[in-house]
């Protein structure tokens, strides 16, 4: 164990009435990670109010520490999530396509060329002067 816990262990014996140094070393306990340590050393006097209550101490500050860094479990995708976007923007991109194909059909057949009358149109005649 860390020598700094030891020392702060220590030092909650030899005043153990004393509410400062527990404190203390629940600071230190906190700072080293050293939840199970800790509370080994007070369960060796279980059945003392002191160390009861500090049990209890140490049980709900290792839990608040394990669930605020606890991580997120990730979210469960729907299955085949990704295929059906990919095939969504392929539908996306083949109907631009067929506009745009139809948009430049459609031009095309509209503008004539200045003196060619359109495809289709029966040619233009004069009446025959007599």
């Amino acid at each position: 164990m860390h020598a700094d816990v030891e020392a702060a262990w220590q030092n909650v014996v030899d005043g153990w009435e004393d509410p400062g140094r527990h404190e203390q070393l629940m600071g230190v306990v906190a700072q080293h990670g050293a939840f199970a340590w800790a509370a080994a050393r007070y369960k060796e006097r279980a059945g003392d109010a002191v160390a009861d209550k500090q049990l209890e101490r140490i049980r709900k500050a290792a839990m608040a520490t394990m669930l605020a860094s606890a991580s997120k479990k990730p979210e469960a995708q729907a299955p085949y999530k990704r295929t059906m976007i990919i095939f969504m923007v392929l539908i996306v991109m083949l109907l631009i396509g067929f506009l745009g194909v139809k948009m430049m059909h459609d031009t095309r057949r509209g503008t004539p060329h200045p003196g060619v009358p359109p495809r289709g149109t029966p040619g233009v005649t004069q009446p025959a002067s007599h």
